[in-house]
């Protein structure tokens, strides 16, 4: 529309200077020719010089000069006192006035397109800085703040009024020290721009990172008269980084785990078998027989260890069973009470005959100790009392137990740890059970310990429940689904061990396990043949495949691995029953094991019990 307008305009413009041009011009020859007369009237032959410069500008001066020289020239023809100077005089004086009012018009006008545009500027970047992302902070040379836009607000929690004059001090978080900002004041001091990244505090005294940049302005004598700061808030990518990092690192703990699992199992089976085979030579109730059980009794745990590193690094998967947990719990206690200080009091209440769960023992452990942990760490600096009770819980809906929404009515055991520490604040209680989040110092945790124990307890189809109160301690309820059902008992260990007297190839590269199981299933009453290299044991297969009723292997060996060596056995003699031992392994599990045909894999270290019942069941070709 505004186009259309615009080219009207130009129409009605060209059309009325023709007009009087014409009209000038025909007064122009008619007060000169036909009257001879009138120098007065001339006079109208000037208006169009004056409108043309007016309206059309610079157009318009062309109009004009044309309009002035064509005046000139008709008094030169067509009068006849052509000695009129003062009319050339006037003439030209109307052209140059109309020349200088052009020129004023169009200096004007460009003033005004000019001033209008830096207006148009300083709106669209008021908008700008008022719409930003970012957070943009003016303050003078001293560091009170003059402006903040909606970004900041956002960001600091604080409202524009409420910051508006306070020194930029009040940001300033304890993440940071006094040299820190030092060393930012010397760049920004010198006129140089300031970037980096820095935790300042917000307004609910939570901190927050952002990636800052500060530069100085300076008026026109290149002095610093204010400090703008851009600033980005980067709180959740450090927190993501930070979730890397701890994710490279477990995968890190894996690897390791992975490297020393092998070997660090192959030394307890030799700690435990050789401590377990003396032991039959000592008699009962010797100090001697004592000192050995607790060797043995501590070779357990050290097992026991290593299946607990390997499963937190999820390089193993979780064998559920029928189980009471009063027994795990009391063991842990124990273990737990030696690594606390004297300030903290542990106070139980296990119901010994409370109902049984499924779940792996492993992870049960790792529950307890993980929520007794949190609980002893809340009581570091001031001790208190550490609370653990066990006991049966029935939730229906007739409200038998506390309302627990995420619990569906059903019979539970109850695991309570509770504590008298610090509490848990408000603020932070939906985020505790979530991955790498942590209130603790760096250093001092990973975020990971809530955050694995509500996976286990979610994955029983469980609950767990917080309470706490700040400055009176937290309490945290797990419920486990209970099972009906008889308790199944390990085996009797005063049971009789099942032998035999079948001739046995037995093969690992360790010598000392080599010896110690050699000497575990000959007290059993079984002839072995011991081989420490995968290769011999083939060619002594091979010269007599029927004078072997079973082959024992490890797996991890070099040259020819237990798996490949099973294979070969098995296409000399495919009826022949094999057991495969590892310390840990990630190239072969349990299921691929048995799709090669191998009858057993069995996890060093293992009890002269476990062997065993093992290898008479494969003897016997039991399932």
């Amino acid at each position: 529309m505004r186009m259309k307008f615009a080219e009207r305009r130009e129409h009605y413009r060209i059309a009325l200077m023709a007009i009087l041009v014409a009209g000038s011009c025909f007064l122009t020859y008619y007060f000169h020719v036909v009257l001879k007369t009138g120098t007065v009237f001339t006079h109208f032959f000037y208006i169009p010089i004056i409108l043309a410069s007016l309206w059309w500008k610079r157009k318009g001066l062309i109009v004009a000069l044309f309009l002035a020289v064509l005046l000139i020239f008709s008094r030169v023809l067509l009068r006849e006192d052509v000695i009129a100077f003062n009319d050339y005089l006037r003439a030209f004086m109307f052209v140059v006035i109309s020349f200088v009012v052009a020129q004023l018009r169009e200096h004007s006008a460009k003033a005004e397109r000019e001033s209008k545009r830096a207006e148009e500027q300083l709106v669209l970047l008021a908008t700008a800085i008022e719409q930003a992302a970012e957070g943009i902070t003016i303050t003078d040379k001293n560091g009170t703040i003059q402006y903040v836009n909606p970004s900041f607000e956002r960001i600091s929690g604080y409202a524009r009024e409420e910051i508006i004059g306070q020194n930029h001090h009040i940001l300033k978080s304890s993440k940071h020290d006094e040299a820190f900002y030092k060393a930012m004041w010397n760049t920004l001091s010198r006129g140089e721009v300031w970037t980096g990244y820095m935790i300042n505090e917000k307004k609910d005294g939570t901190t927050y990172r952002v990636e800052a940049s500060i530069s100085p302005i300076r008026d026109n004598a290149s002095t610093i008269i204010n400090y703008v700061t851009i600033e980005r808030d980067v709180t959740h990518e450090a927190e993501l980084e930070t979730q890397l990092r701890q994710v490279q690192k477990m995968e890190a703990i894996g690897t390791l785990v992975g490297g020393i699992a092998h070997d660090f199992n192959n030394i307890l089976a030799a700690i435990m078998g050789y401590t377990e085979m003396a032991l039959y030579d000592v008699p009962e109730g010797t100090a001697g027989r004592r000192n050995l059980e607790q060797v043995l009794k501590a070779g357990y745990r050290g097992k026991d260890l290593v299946k607990q590193i390997i499963t937190f690094s999820r390089r193993s998967e979780q064998e559920r069973r029928s189980m009471r947990v009063s027994p795990i719990v009391k063991e842990a206690l124990k273990l737990l009470k030696a690594s606390l200080p004297t300030t903290i009091d542990i106070r139980q209440n296990i119901e010994t005959q409370s109902g049984m769960v499924l779940a792996d023992p492993t992870q049960i452990h790792q529950v307890l100790m993980n929520l007794c942990s949190n609980a002893a760490y809340a009581m570091r600096e001031k001790g208190g009392v550490l609370g653990v009770s066990l006991v049966d819980a029935d939730i229906d809906s007739d409200g038998a137990e506390p309302s627990y929404p995420d619990l569906n009515p059903g019979a539970y055991l109850k695991l309570t740890v509770s504590d008298t520490g610090h509490g848990i604040d408000r603020a932070i209680m939906e985020r505790i059970f979530d991955p790498f989040f942590t209130s603790k110092k760096p250093g001092e945790g990973t975020g990971m310990g809530l955050a694995v124990v509500h996976g286990i307890v979610k994955s029983y189809g469980g609950a767990i429940v917080v309470d706490s109160e700040p400055g009176k301690g937290s309490t945290f309820d797990v419920f486990l689904p209970r099972i009906e059902g008889d308790f199944f008992p390990e085996a009797d260990s005063a049971a009789p061990m099942p032998t035999g007297n079948e001739r046995i190839l037995f093969v690992d590269d360790e010598e000392d396990l080599l010896d110690m199981v050699h000497q575990m299933l000959e007290r059993l009453g079984y002839s072995v043949v011991a081989k420490t290299n995968s290769l011999e044991a083939l060619e002594a297969f091979k010269a007599q495949p029927d004078q072997f009723a079973l082959v024992i292997t490890d797996q991890t060996m070099p040259h020819m691995t237990g798996a490949d060596l099973a294979k070969e056995l098995m296409r000399i003699r495919p009826d022949i029953p094999i057991i495969l031992c590892t310390g840990f392994s990630e190239v072969i599990s349990a299921e691929e094991a048995k799709a090669l045909g191998i009858r057993e894999f069995v996890m060093k270290p293992f009890a002269t019990r476990e062997i065993a019942e093992i290898t008479r069941r494969v003897l016997d070709g039991k399932k």
